[in-house]
């Protein structure tokens, strides 16, 4: 039977068994048995997955990829955007380009329209004012995802006892009401957050015959890799194909279930199984440990204890003194395996549950001084923690008059220092701030250096890089005078001028530099929606935004300046335990960071997600609304952990946590044996 006349095939199989690449050889034998006007629709769970089987692809047939793969986000977001004038006469809105929002910037809006609504007792329910608009705004995402109406959120937090106070139908009714003004605020301004996404395909586009009879013309077939992370629609999507009895292949995890609690419904989706033919995958492509090892780790996490002798391919790093020494005792035995050759620094993966600041700058650090590179994955390290992006809003606050309040010195000096690429050190960077920066509301500068008497102090490569920085203001500002003043324009100006020398950034500040490009253009866009044309109050609001901390270094991955490209170095692999999961990727060596904390074992669901799945019933599990037990949702983590790695497992453990505490989590048993 050829595969055009083959059922839908679905696939199942734990991490790293070859799911992928059974999908990817049954995609290329539809490819080779049709003709060149026929399209499949294929589908990753992630921008990384799509990475992955672009490679696969390629390897089995070089002329193979010969259409888009996209994310079921980013399925919804084009097809949104392409049949949105159909969508504004649905819904009878005003015909515009829609703009997507991103979610800091969806919550600074809703902040701002929410605010004289936003008392005491609504914020007191979710801790403060930040977590309440978060958790609201995740209240509509989680709805909408699931299929479900807006205007039906209110009832579903009435019947489920998610929030549980005095009162609770009064602030449950404000909260309905909050979402439903947000609603129709952005819709009036085509803005388009991913709740508004996922409601305006779910519920809208996807159900029109008109947009099924497109799906139906414009691809003749659906590959769908990883499904157990999609949300509920990507099922429904998938029934418009298998009604068609068009090819259909879907792959999916059991141990996987990555974004369950952020959107997923891996429970809805694995309802396709019952329509299609089933492959059971068990053979292991890459010999991971799990099968040497598992049973000997679950054991011990289960009861404690293990009577089995721990094998070689398990190692222990542990510090009884303090976290520090371990950071640095795990840092040094990196170093050493590397620069021995026994490993190559992008064999190496650190994952940990929780990256705090202290692990990932000891860590970084160290690794650094001795000539190797740090890649954290999926980085979410706020975009103002970069002295590089500081720098560069202490310039833009220099260039665009009336700006003078934002200013303090030490921001000077760190510009200095750091767009000298530090030929003015910190010392004289102070000095030359003392005497040569002129504070002023609405004109701020710095000054020639003969105002500083004791100029000769200076080395010639400071006094040289001092006057370069000052001109290039004179220049800029003058320009910006003139008129010619375009926010986007004047800091491609300076990510050109300064940061050009990409031998001297490392992939952790490119990404950074490239998503603070992105963010200013965004900021700029939606400003603009806004009817907000001021430069300096955008200038303004942008440098607010970010000074709060909300947007982190993590940008598209295709998104790249031509003058920020540079060769991405060999490097050891950084990343939490749900961002190295998402990654689908193994390496010979894990370390496993803080095995004894008790973050391995708490859910990273959002609050309420229980609640608008599809399986969920009033009072079917009224305490707690988990999704699963702490038990089961610790065996899934590790026996997808374990299926990633080929050849060792380190755990690193120390007995106070970062904040002094004992470490006595549920993996703490692993190091006792």
């Amino acid at each position: 039977m050829s595969i055009l006349e083959s059922p839908p095939i679905w696939i199942v199989g734990d991490s790293c068994c070859g799911k992928t690449t059974r999908l990817a050889s049954l995609m290329v034998k539809w490819l080779e048995t049709s003709s060149f006007l026929e399209k499949p629709l294929i589908l990753c769970a992630n921008g990384e997955s799509k990475k992955t089987l672009i490679k696969i692809l390629l390897s089995l047939n070089s002329n193979s990829y010969q259409t888009k793969i996209k994310t079921p986000l980013a399925l919804m977001m084009e097809d949104v955007i392409l049949f949105y004038p159909l969508l504004c006469q649905q819904l009878n809105l005003p015909s515009q380009l829609p703009i997507r929002l991103r979610p800091e910037t969806e919550q600074e809006l809703a902040t701002q329209l929410w605010q004289s609504s936003l008392n005491v007792e609504l914020i007191g329910i979710f801790g403060n004012e930040y977590n309440c608009v978060r958790r609201i705004l995740d209240f509509l995402q989680l709805a909408t995802a699931e299929g479900i109406s807006p205007e039906k959120i209110g009832d579903r937090l009435l019947e489920s006892k998610i929030i549980n106070i005095n009162k609770r139908e009064i602030f449950i009714n404000l909260i309905q009401e909050l979402i439903l003004q947000w609603r129709k605020w952005c819709l009036e301004k085509g803005l388009l957050s991913y709740g508004l996404i996922y409601e305006l395909y779910g519920l809208y586009l996807l159900p029109n015959n008109y947009y099924q009879s497109y799906l139906k013309d414009n691809y003749q077939a659906i590959f769908a890799d990883d499904v157990d992370d999609y949300p509920a629609m990507m099922a429904d999507l998938a029934k418009v194909f298998l009604t068609e009895k068009k090819t259909a292949v879907f792959t999916y995890n059991q141990n996987g279930k990555i974004s369950l609690g952020l959107g997923a419904d891996p429970q809805y989706l694995q309802e396709l199984a019952k329509f299609c033919h089933q492959e059971s995958l068990v053979i292991n492509q890459i010999n991971s440990l799990r099968v040497k090892v598992e049973t000997l780790i679950l054991e011990i996490i289960n009861q404690g204890y293990t009577q089995q002798k721990i094998i070689d391919n398990v190692r222990h790093i542990i510090n009884d003194n303090s976290r520090g020494d371990l950071l640095n005792q795990t840092a040094e035995f990196i170093v050493k395996s590397i620069k021995s050759g026994e490993i190559q620094a992008d064999e190496i993966v650190i994952i940990a549950p929780g990256l705090d600041e202290i692990a990932r700058y000891t860590i970084i650090n160290y690794l650094k001084d001795h000539g190797i590179e740090v890649k954290p994955i999926n980085e979410q390290r706020p975009l103002i923690t970069s002295p590089l992006i500081r720098s560069t809003l202490t310039l833009l606050t220099l260039l665009y008059q009336g700006n003078g309040r934002l200013l303090e010195k030490e921001m000077i000096t760190e510009m200095l220092v750091i767009l000298s690429w530090e030929n003015i050190d910190l010392v004289r960077g102070g000095l030359l701030v003392d005497y040569c920066y002129s504070p002023d509301i609405n004109y701020p500068s710095l000054l020639t250096v003969q105002s500083f008497p004791r100029w000769d102090r200076l080395t010639y490569q400071s006094l040289e890089s001092y006057n370069q920085i000052r001109e290039w203001i004179d220049k800029n500002r003058e320009k910006i005078n003139r008129g010619n003043n375009h926010l986007l324009a004047i800091t491609d100006d300076i990510l050109e001028h300064f940061f050009l020398k990409v031998d001297k950034l490392n992939y952790s500040q490119l990404a950074t530099l490239r998503e603070f490009r992105e963010t200013a253009q965004h900021f700029w866009e939606i400003q603009q929606r806004l009817k907000n044309h001021q430069i300096n109050d955008i200038l303004r609001q942008l440098i607010h935004l970010l000074r709060k901390g909300t947007i982190s270094a993590n940008p598209l991955p295709m998104a790249i300046i031509p003058p920020l490209t540079a060769v991405e170095p060999k490097a050891v692999a950084m990343a939490s335990v749900y961002q190295y999961r998402s990654l689908r990727t193994y390496h010979r060596w894990q370390f496993w960071l803080d095995v004894g904390s008790n973050y391995w074992s708490q859910s990273g669901e959002l609050l309420a997600s229980p609640i608008f799945l599809k399986s969920w019933k009033p009072n079917s599990n009224a305490i707690g609304e988990e999704l699963e037990s702490e038990n089961e949702r610790i065996i899934r983590i590790i026996q997808d952990l374990l299926a990633r790695v080929t050849e060792k497992i380190f755990f690193c453990y120390s007995e106070l946590d970062v904040k002094g505490n004992e470490q006595i989590g549920k993996l703490s048993a692993l190091v006792d044996n």
